[in-house]
């Protein structure tokens, strides 16, 4: 990807209205294929060395940080990029129903991609990007004057998370990656190995074990959005939980996940909020309100607003309660809900008609029957482009806390303690709640398609699968009935390293 942008400093530290922020010297891995790419020339000549020598710099530098999650590149940000493309359309939520060239969602979900997949060269700058720029503020952080030292904790803490929480999506989609620690020049970059996934998950979890000291368990809401001490128990719960499962399966890391998933239920009611109803998580009126951790978005023309929206929308006419002129960008003939996914909710789930409809009225007037997600639309949005949406995406939601913790209950033989916690979810859903004596199996089977739908078009889906290490039988089964050409192995749970890496580093491609 080529790093000729312009960037700016961001004015204010407002996570609702973030910007760009250009953090000299930060070599994204990805850039090294040409040198030309590595010379950024900013544009009021402040160097490197000028540079994060002041509070107030290295407070603009943590907005680069959260920003690098936005819309790094020109697909969109982490939401479309890792949650969107190489997670929901991996899984069998969704079908490609026609290949459009200039997309990559079509050998994605039908698992043609391969090491020249434009979309995995995006996933691996967009990560090393932030990496870098967290490298940049934790090399230099200690030589600046600050007036707080709790201040420049909290700022140290925010930054450790952000990094490894980049670490935590590339190992989920390559496995093995380069753990780079402080900044490098290129030509340190294409010696550095990938390093195994035991040393990457206990880089990443003894980083964010760390930073929990120097977080707020709250924030003001000048400042809400920025990273707490319950996002980073939540993550650790999640990473911990996915460590325990396929492919590390390192089973002591369940009791760890467990503890920090009830420290953030724990925290209910003061630091965590449990929404009433489905329908209020997933406004923008609401964003930084009830998700633990989240991905920025403000609508305005500001370059801030997110993409998602109008990569699972078809073209709608005007007479849809759903159209919105600057809105669509791909057909519904491309891309669709899969009715795997619509046949998986119950009678009467309140959330299915608030994330999914199948029909719309086209531009000609007429209906058409089509499958296609409205969880992130917002009816009546004023967008100045289709890429306008200013709807946060959660990373990280409440439920998913309350969900991992009762998974984690009935492994350890408590299924009559998980199942209120599941109830909690469904009867929210306006369905009815499940016996407490339900069997441990049968919890188990519950809990997984419960995860589907709460949780459907936030890319989760696809990681559950292959934690579980039941994507391999969930994709061919999928496959097979729709007649697809293609079965699965365990080896396609991860994506090709992309080509240029290979090239330039001589990396080892996955199998």
């Amino acid at each position: 990807m080529k790093t000729n942008k312009k960037y700016t400093f961001p004015l204010r530290f407002n996570f609702k209205t973030l910007s760009k922020a250009l953090l000299f010297g930060a070599l994204t891995i990805g850039t090294v294929s040409c040198e030309d790419d590595l010379m950024l020339e900013p544009e009021n000549n402040i160097t490197q060395t000028s540079f994060y020598t002041t509070e107030l710099q290295i407070q603009q530098a943590l907005s680069g940080v959260y920003s690098a999650m936005i819309n790094s590149s020109s697909r969109g940000g982490y939401d479309v990029n890792f949650y969107l493309l190489a997670s929901e359309v991996r899984s069998n939520n969704f079908t490609a129903l026609s290949q459009n060239g200039n997309r990559d969602y079509y050998a994605i979900n039908r698992f043609q991609d391969t090491s020249s997949t434009e979309e995995m060269e995006i996933l691996w700058e967009d990560a090393y990007q932030q990496i870098n720029y967290a490298n940049n503020i934790l090399a230099r952080i200690d030589e600046v004057p600050f007036a707080s030292n709790t201040v420049k904790e909290q700022y140290r803490s925010e930054t450790k998370f952000l990094r490894a929480y980049a670490y935590f999506e590339l190992m989920r989609c390559f496995g093995k990656v380069p753990l780079v620690q402080k900044p490098v020049s290129p030509e340190e970059a294409v010696t550095i190995p990938r390093t195994d996934l035991a040393t990457l998950y206990t880089f990443i979890t003894s980083e964010i074990e760390a930073s929990i000291g120097g977080l707020k368990a709250i924030h003001d809401n000048a400042n809400k959005g920025r990273i707490t001490k319950s996002a980073a128990h939540a993550m650790l719960g999640r990473i911990y939980l996915t460590g325990s499962g396929f492919p590390l399966n390192n089973t002591s890391y369940v009791a760890k996940a467990k503890d920090h998933l009830s420290t953030v239920i724990l925290g209910e009611g003061q630091f965590v909020t449990f929404a009433p109803n489905y329908a209020d998580l997933f406004k923008s009126v609401n964003d930084n309100k009830y998700h633990i951790f989240e991905i920025q978005h403000i609508g305005g023309g500001l370059s801030q607003g997110s993409y998602l929206p109008s990569y699972v929308s078809p073209n709608f006419g005007s007479a849809d309660p759903f159209f919105n002129a600057q809105s669509s960008l791909y057909t519904a003939n491309e891309l669709g809900v899969s009715q795997s996914l619509i046949n998986s909710y119950e009678p009467g789930d309140l959330r299915y008609p608030l994330t999914i409809r199948t029909s719309f009225i086209a531009t000609n007037g007429q209906p058409d029957n089509s499958n296609f997600f409205v969880k992130f639309r917002e009816k009546g949005i004023a967008l100045s482009n289709r890429y306008d949406w200013p709807i946060n995406f959660p990373i990280i939601r409440y439920a998913d806390v309350i969900l991992m913790y009762a998974e984690i209950l009935n492994s350890q033989g408590n299924t009559s303690q998980a199942v209120p916690h599941l109830n909690r979810i469904r009867q929210r859903a306006g369905l009815a709640p499940l016996p407490t004596s339900m069997s441990a199996a049968d919890f188990t089977t519950a809990l997984r398609k419960e995860r589907r739908v709460e949780f459907a078009g936030e890319g989760v889906y696809w990681h559950d699968l292959v934690r579980w290490n039941t994507g391999v039988a969930v994709i061919n089964q999928a496959a097979a009935q729709l007649n697809y050409n293609f079965t699965i192995t365990t080896n396609d749970y991860l994506y090709q390293i992309p080509l240029s890496q290979i090239q330039v580093a001589g990396y080892e491609q996955n199998p």
